[in-house]
């Protein structure tokens, strides 16, 4: 009897510790891939928009397949590490630090928020009517166009909000490299920098473009 009681009392403490494991891995690994996924799907949207003729052409990123694969290894491991960081537990941490990081911490709270608000903008109107079946692979970046080139009270106010998502998640990518990278030499700093302001001009070039303004040609 007591063995069996034994028993069943590890199996709460080993599941603790799965999603304790699951945490900590989201901790460490979401951030990179985010980053990772910003920087490649910006350029992704930026050598479709260079190239787009009339009619937009549908690529592997916009294949249900790949979108959940997306989901759920880049979108719930950030939602996780986004719980923990807006929850504060780096809070005891930030606070000993300079004036310039606390800032910057700061800062970077806003930012997930503001990029939780842009992926949710961005699954609630181009993702979510793909898995649904309601819009096919081939009508997603079409629909995109349109939805850029819209206005709203005379105002390419959409537009607006997808260039904020742009330089938000583009921002908020290499502060996560960064603190990955810990004291690393500068020049990994300044790569990761690099690529940040490069997924940046990939980005808007990419929403300047469907939004339809005719840049770099």
């Amino acid at each position: 009897m007591f063995t069996k009681g034994d028993a069943r009392a590890e199996a709460p403490s080993s599941d603790a510790g799965l999603f304790t494991r699951c945490r900590a891995a989201c901790a460490r690994y979401a951030g990179l891939a985010l980053a990772g996924f910003v920087l490649f799907h910006l350029a992704c949207q930026a050598f479709r928009a260079a190239r787009d003729g009339a009619v937009p052409t549908a690529g592997f990123e916009s294949e249900p397949g790949f979108v959940v694969g997306v989901l759920l290894v880049v979108f719930l491991p950030f939602c996780v590490l986004s719980w923990d960081e807006l929850r504060g537990r780096d809070r005891v941490r930030t606070t000993a630090a300079t004036e310039k990081a606390r800032a910057l911490s700061v800062l970077e709270r806003a930012t997930h928020w503001l990029v939780l608000l842009f992926l949710s903008l961005h699954l609630t109107q181009v993702v979510w009517p793909l898995l649904d079946g309601e819009r096919a692979a081939s009508d997603v970046r079409p629909e995109l166009v349109a939805l850029l080139s819209s206005t709203v009270f005379g105002a390419p106010l959409i537009a607006a909000a997808y260039l904020c998502g742009v330089g938000a998640a583009s921002f908020l990518g290499v502060r996560q490299v960064l603190r990955a990278l810990g004291p690393e030499p500068k020049r990994a700093a300044q790569g990761a920098i690099l690529c940040a302001v490069l997924a940046y001009v990939l980005g808007s070039y990419a929403v300047i473009r469907c939004a339809g303004g005719a840049i770099l040609r």
